[in-house]
């Protein structure tokens, strides 16, 4: 009897244990309604998004576009990607719906027709990952009405823990922003392309001394001032640097060359002139250099770079290549595996075992190739 009164009750006990461990993911009932606040807003006045979050289901962490912590049931990640319905027209959105939200790391809000946001001094303090890319933030909503973006900066004062921000695709005009931006101490990625900055750098001192900050992504933003390599230049964790199509102009200034811990830097299809200057020979960490589509004065020896012995990819083409009149019987440092000397426009491609070249006419010390399989404009 004893025996079997302990065999039925040990299912009884599974059952229950196994009920503990699942109940977390049927969501928090706070969390779930705060999801159900987000839904109604993303669908103001009459969208249809989001069909699956129904008010009767409790298990929302089955619901689309939500991620879940399998051990607490918290939301950890919201992933919004075009989701508000365009016939909506623009979306003010209101952080404080996400305050609920305490695990919430990862918030992607990408192309969902935001042009502005409700103002509110608290944003989710936890948030590692924030994208506003592909939106249209031009205002911040108060109580006396809409005003400029420099309010938002408000807003993200708390995001101590952030890593990654992406606000691409916005108009950015304000100083503020930046110095929002100086406030994310734990800043590491920060892309702001094809932003209107209409010519506004950040130079806000929070923002020069971001010490965790590697990535910094400004393509096809519009800067009109090669300045903005005095102000990057005091950037020293910077590990890749993005400003191709930036219409940047002048020569490059010494200031780039205290980035030693840089590995990518890509200025490509700008209007910058003038020779390589000598201090480049300190980016010893650079893998990948590209200069294309500039009015640069490069010599066909690449001697500028002979000291860079973990690059790998260099694009020079669409600049002057000139032959050095002395012969400094110096050799380079580098490995290469993806070369383009060319003015022809003509792309190079590599693979793991050849190395394609795109030189034109240009002859390089045997000592900087893996193998000698050229591809020409001859």
């Amino acid at each position: 009897m004893g025996l079997s009164l302990h065999i039925s009750i040990v299912p009884l006990i599974m059952m229950v244990v196994s009920l503990q461990v699942w109940l977390p993911l049927g969501c928090l009932e706070e969390e779930r309604a705060a999801l159900l606040h987000l839904k109604d807003s993303l669908n103001y006045p009459n969208g249809t998004s989001l069909p699956s979050w129904r008010k009767g289901d409790a298990r929302c962490c089955d619901w689309e576009s939500i991620t879940c912590n399998s051990s607490t049931g918290r939301v950890i990640e919201i992933y919004f990607y075009s989701i508000r319905n365009g016939e909506l027209g623009d979306w003010y959105l209101n952080a404080s719906l996400f305050l609920p939200f305490q695990e919430l790391n990862s918030l992607y809000l990408r192309d969902n027709q935001i042009a502005g946001w409700v103002e509110n001094k608290e944003c989710p303090s936890n948030l590692e990952t924030l994208s506003l890319s592909g939106n249209n933030i031009t205002k911040v909503v108060t109580s006396g009405g809409p005003t400029t973006l420099s309010a938002l900066y408000l807003t993200f004062l708390n995001l101590k823990n952030l890593e990654l921000l992406d606000m691409s695709y916005n108009t950015l005009n304000s100083s503020n922003i930046f110095q929002a931006i100086g406030t994310m101490t734990s800043l590491k990625t920060l892309r702001l392309l094809y932003c209107s900055l209409n010519g506004q750098l950040p130079t806000s001192q929070g923002f020069l001394n971001l010490k965790n900050f590697e990535f910094l992504d400004m393509s096809e933003s519009t800067l009109n001032s090669s300045n903005i390599f005095q102000i990057i230049g005091t950037m020293t964790s910077l590990k890749s640097l993005r400003l191709s199509s930036c219409n940047l102009n002048g020569q490059l200034p010494t200031g780039l060359c205290d980035l030693n811990h840089l590995q990518e830097l890509d200025i490509r299809s700008n209007d910058l002139s003038g020779f390589l200057p000598p201090c480049l020979a300190n980016l010893t960490s650079l893998q990948q250099l590209y200069l294309s589509s500039n009015h640069l004065k490069i010599p066909m020896s690449l001697s500028p770079l002979y000291n860079l012995s973990k690059l790998r990819y260099f694009y020079g083409f669409g600049n002057e290549i000139y032959a050095e009149e002395d012969d400094h019987n110096l050799s380079p440092k580098f490995q290469l595996e993806s070369l383009s000397l060319s003015g022809h426009g003509q792309e190079t491609y590599s693979s793991e075992d050849k190395l394609h070249i795109d030189i034109g006419k240009i002859e390089l010390r045997a000592q900087a190739i893996k193998s000698t399989t050229y591809h020409s404009n001859i």
